[in-house]
């Protein structure tokens, strides 16, 4: 009974029914079954959801305010401009590639989230050269970024929920998420490589060296990408590490590319986001020392300062007024869709959490004894993938597994690293995000185009493997080096 509402919500999941219904129902189901079910009062569900208002609010400030800036700048040209910049209008390469998928789309996610770089960076990606199917698929690797995303609310929810200050977490997510990022670079230069043609093939096909060399860019440029993002987490906070960190991975490979000869900074066009950028990193250090409360915490949100970037934005590149006329109406419309699921996801997470169902799941997975810690990122990739939040996905799975590693003595800091990776990476396969990707993408599909065609199929068989073999990885490590307290 429990579990219900989860599979109720994975049901409706494949339905063509609106985006808000899955997790509608569930929690419906869930309210109805805390109550008559569980017995729990009204009372404790207001307190649970009463707990989680701040966070609630401040999410979806977040992604009203990521998606303002990101219209801003789209309708701007600012997008265009930075992309012709940073790859000193080269084509699809694997420089360009990995560029993308380890620099600029994690930082529109870091700085916007919820999925919001999608739109912005396939749309580059297409630009440079990349076949729709190429382009659908880079685009959806670069949220791997994803505990970072959006200036890292999901990863600070998972704090909350386990207990252990945000910075610890963020650490504890990076030595995680070292795999998704590999592994993401390695996929990414195969994926670029053969579509870019370059010399070394032999009938048809790439020879083994050029395989391995677009197989050790990509890792190479993974396992940099992850060490920024862990120095950030440490020298700036998590909040702004994979920000901070995709920015001067962005920089790297735009330096690599013209080869140490960058055409002079379009600071204007960029202006936007580093005020975003310095005014967060600010806004929590005066938070962190001066002013540790509801002040503090609205100068150190970046829901506050997207909308600051976005309306410098209208002024500093002079937004024509017509542009400016329909900002309101565009932002609103993309933020319901986006934001209500989203909110519903959250306030699932609490119903399950608050009205009983949590704590008694918690003990089903305490009673597999070490067999939990296999299944801690299987959840977690699962909450990713319904949801299409790391957000969502904490709310709605994390009490369940603090619970359950308090009940076998493990460090609820690791078993929630686990969780937030997991959850992160499970959004490269969500339902909602591969939509998204193909909807963008179809309009470019070439019917007589060579290779493999777009079709929602062939982005699955690329990125599934990958989430699948990350999360396998990180549940083997999990039951081997997160030993139970028993």
């Amino acid at each position: 009974m429990a579990a219900l509402p989860i599979v109720l919500t994975l049901g409706l999941l494949p339905t063509k029914l609106p985006s808000w219904v899955a997790p509608g129902a569930g929690l419906t189901t869930a309210l109805v079954l805390a109550v008559l079910w569980f017995g729990t009062s009204w009372s404790d569900l207001g307190m649970a959801f009463g707990s989680g208002l701040g966070t609630l609010v401040e999410v979806l400030a977040i992604i009203a305010g990521g998606i303002l800036l990101s219209r801003v700048m789209g309708r701007t040209g600012a997008q265009q401009r930075i992309a012709s910049w940073l790859t000193a209008g080269g084509g699809p390469t694997v420089s360009s590639a990995l560029l993308m998928v380890t620099g600029v789309v994690p930082f529109m996610e870091s700085v916007t989230g919820f999925g919001v770089a999608v739109i912005i960076g396939l749309p580059l990606l297409l630009s440079l050269g990349f076949a729709p199917l190429r382009a659908a698929v880079l685009a959806l690797l670069g949220l791997a970024i994803a505990p970072w995303g959006s200036m890292a609310p999901g990863t600070l929810l998972g704090a909350e929920i386990a207990g252990v200050p945000l910075l610890d977490l963020g650490l504890a997510s990076g030595v995680f998420n070292l795999v998704a990022f590999i592994s993401a670079g390695a996929v990414a230069g195969v994926v670029a490589g053969r579509g870019s043609r370059e010399v070394g093939w032999i009938q048809g096909q790439p020879t083994w060296p050029l395989l391995a060399q677009w197989i050790g860019t990509g890792l190479a440029a993974g396992l940099v990408q992850g060490s920024l993002i862990l120095l950030a987490n440490v020298l700036l906070g998590t909040a702004v590490a994979g920000a901070v960190g995709s920015l001067v991975m962005s920089a790297a490979w735009a330096w690599i590319i013209s080869r140490g000869r960058l055409r002079p900074v379009p600071w204007s066009f960029l202006a936007p986001y580093l005020i975003l950028l310095a005014a967060t990193v600010a806004g929590q250090m005066v938070e962190r020392f001066a002013w540790p409360n509801a002040v503090g915490a609205v100068l150190g949100s970046p829901a506050l300062w997207s909308a600051v970037g976005a309306l410098s934005g209208v002024v500093i590149l002079q937004m024509d007024r017509d542009q400016r006329w329909r900002l309101p109406r565009e932002t609103g419309r993309m933020w319901l869709s986006t934001a209500v699921p989203t909110g519903l996801y959250l306030l699932l997470g609490y119903a399950v959490s608050g009205g009983g169902l949590a704590e008694s799941l918690a003990t089903a997975l305490t009673s597999l004894g070490g067999g939990f810690l296999f299944l801690v990122p299987w959840i977690g990739g699962l909450g990713g993938y319904i949801t299409a939040s790391n957000t969502g996905a904490n709310s709605m799975f994390g009490g369940i597994q603090t619970e359950a590693a308090h009940g076998l003595g493990v460090a609820p800091l690791w078993v929630m690293g686990s969780q937030n990776a997991a959850a992160g990476l499970g959004c490269l396969t969500s339902p909602a995000r591969v939509e998204l990707a193909y909807r963008l993408a179809e309009a470019h599909q070439s019917e007589d185009a060579a290779g493999p065609g777009l079709t929602r199929g062939n982005i699955l068989r690329v990125t599934m493997p990958l989430v699948l073999a990350c999360i396998l990885l990180w549940a083997v490590g999990g039951m081997l080096f997160l030993p139970t307290g028993g």
